[in-house]
């Protein structure tokens, strides 16, 4: 079994929307904590949204490989 190569610009990208994921949902909670509901859970859910799309070249592997 042969491992893809990923690139650098991937990695990258990866690290920077994981990261900030991350920044944006504690973020949110503060937001949420300090009152702010609205805006803490827009913001909660631009920082899941940054999470997840942090695995996105993972998921599009997925389903290249589970349409084949």
């Amino acid at each position: 079994m042969q491992r893809e190569k990923r690139s650098t610009g991937e990695l990258i990208s990866s690290l920077v929307f994981f990261f900030a994921g991350i920044l944006l949902i504690l973020e949110g909670k503060n937001f949420i904590s300090s009152g702010e509901h609205f805006k803490g859970i827009f913001v909660l859910l631009g920082g899941v949204l940054s999470s997840i799309a942090a695995f996105r070249f993972q998921i599009q592997r997925f389903f290249d490989k589970w349409r084949d």
